[in-house]
């Protein structure tokens, strides 16, 4: 059910990327255009989801804005994120912005937290047992690059937004953090998640995708 315009879908690239799929949900230009390489099946399994979320035919050719977000001018505001084996997509009324992460060990993740986060965000992490260093920095890591997608900045600009460890999202955006098996997504948006908001798709290895 969606909330304040809110939609989520996450699946894993393996079960999306297939042919049958692409063919239903794309519109045959699409694929004529698709990249080569790794990047090709998370492209279309990126895209079979979001046609898939919104449920209203084959997915039209996307443009890009200036700071090459995704969008079109007859569907609603989205974005994509993927971690290489799965993939999420966040609609919603307003600009979106949403970051996947497998909840997995990072090395040398203290130094990569005092390079990206503020030092009040890095000080309170360190302070934390160390059971909950991992998933709590990928939360912190998670919540950044959710926020700078809803604003259409990039990594590179991690640094300077100086986030707030209570909200983790700037005074006038929202963020949530959702959680489907090992996989956490934060989303950030322009109105409030309520406390239940979660993906209402999921199609992961095991799931029927027809």
């Amino acid at each position: 059910m969606a909330v304040n315009g809110y939609h989520l879908a996450v699946g894993d690239v393996a079960q999306l990327k297939d042919d049958a799929l692409a063919t239903r949900w794309l519109a045959a230009e699409w694929l004529q255009d698709a990249p080569g390489g790794r990047r090709r099946d998370e492209w279309i399994a990126a895209r079979v989801l979001l046609a898939m979320l919104l449920n209203n035919g084959p997915l039209p050719q996307l443009e890009r804005s200036a700071q090459g977000k995704p969008h079109h001018p007859q569907l609603p505001a989205f974005n994509i994120s993927n971690s290489g084996k799965s993939v999420a997509v966040l609609v919603g009324e307003g600009d979106v912005g949403c970051d996947l992460e497998i909840i997995r060990p990072r090395a040398r993740f203290m130094a990569i937290a005092r390079h990206s986060f503020d030092t009040s965000l890095c000080d309170w992490l360190e302070s934390l047992p160390e059971v909950e260093h991992i998933p709590q920095f990928w939360r912190l890591w998670t919540a950044h690059e959710a926020v700078l997608k809803q604003r259409g900045g990039t990594v590179w600009q991690m640094e300077q937004l100086r986030l707030p460890l209570q909200t983790l999202c700037p005074p006038d955006r929202f963020l949530h953090h959702v959680t489907v098996e090992d996989r956490l997504i934060a989303c950030c948006g322009e109105q409030p998640f309520p406390a239940n908001f979660g993906a209402e798709l999921v199609i992961l290895s095991d799931d029927a995708c027809g």
